[in-house]
């Protein structure tokens, strides 16, 4: 019989699994605890209704923090069999995970590292441009999740891409509901939402960095103008269809992309803004992928200025308020 995690171990693995990335910081996700398997449920009451409608965010975003659990768990010396969408009628119950002993891998405290220093910057980024080598290495961390990440090098298509997450977000915007909501996720102290802290103020920013403001009331300084343009990469996660398994699969490959990118240097902030509207998600689906793959999220990959405030760690929930043991 395997040896089972200690509380404390599962605790220690929970509280980094929860420090994934997630729609507007909602934090989507609870845990079950048993001996030797923790289950990973969605919690619908935090689903932004406006910005969210069909879930797809909210999924993606549990799958990022599944993501997050197997490779802490890893890190920590614990393997991970995961059993995804378990129970067909339950449709908040996404996966079940088993955990037994295994070595830990000599990367463990790199890992490690990059969960506790991942950060969403939405500030303005430097004018180095990102090597295709790059984008090609951070695709490949992400497809060994189940999802396909392509990386976007044409200028066209990332100008296509870019038009249509700013359409998305012209045509959300005109929706009092939405802005609402909006407005609700941006905090001064909460266990969840965006801080202001990390929401750069409004200003005269061009191009693609446009794209990161898509929160009010922000106090966040951008660093020094370099006097040339931002330069950046992009990535498009797609999964073969769009259900639930898809959009965990997208969440999954999304954690591994940006764990990846932490450990290089690189800043992600995910755009989904084009995959919340469906006038926009319609075009991507068809002049840009042809309807050979269901996209799932746009990631704008960059490096940031040297000289900048090192953000601090978002809000997360108390782990009590996530986790339960029957």
């Amino acid at each position: 019989m395997n040896p089972r995690p200690d509380p404390a171990t599962v605790d220690d693995i929970l509280e980094l699994a929860c420090r994934a990335p997630s729609v507007h910081n909602s934090q989507p996700w609870t845990w079950r605890v048993y001996d030797t398997r923790v289950d990973l449920y969605a919690d619908y009451s935090r689903q932004l209704v406006y910005a969210d409608p069909q879930r797809r965010d909210l999924v993606v975003s549990c799958g990022a923090a599944l993501h997050h659990f197997v490779a802490a768990a890893e890190a920590l010396g614990w393997a991970s069999r995961v059993r995804r969408t378990p129970d067909p009628c339950e449709e908040r119950f996404l996966a079940s995970i088993r955990l037994a002993p295994a070595p830990k891998p000599p990367d463990s405290q790199e890992v490690l590292d990059a969960i506790a220093h991942r950060r969403t910057d939405r500030r303005r980024l430097s004018s180095w441009p990102v090597p295709l080598e790059q984008l090609l290495a951070l695709a490949a961390a992400g497809n060994h999740w189940g999802a396909q990440v392509l990386p976007v090098s044409e200028d066209t298509a990332k100008a296509r891409l870019t038009r249509l997450t700013a359409r998305a977000d012209e045509l959300q915007r005109r929706n009092p509901n939405y802005l609402s909501e909006l407005n609700a996720s941006t905090t001064y102290w909460s266990d969840s939402g965006v801080p202001v802290g990390h929401i750069p103020r409004i200003g005269r920013v061009g191009g693609s960095d446009a794209l990161n403001r898509r929160f009010p009331n922000g106090v966040l300084d951008d660093p020094a103008h370099e006097g040339r343009p931002s330069a950046d990469g992009m990535l498009l996660i797609t999964t073969s269809s769009d259900d639930t398994v898809s959009r965990l699969r997208a969440g999954e490959a999304l954690s591994a992309v940006w764990l990846q990118a932490t450990r290089s240097g690189l800043s992600v902030v995910p755009l989904s803004q084009a995959l919340e509207v469906a006038e926009t998600r319609r075009t991507l689906q068809t002049e840009v992928l042809h309807d050979v793959a269901s996209a799932q999220l746009v990631l704008r990959v960059g490096w940031l200025p040297m000289k900048r405030r090192e953000l601090t760690r978002t809000p997360r929930r108390f782990l009590d308020d996530v986790r339960s043991r029957p």
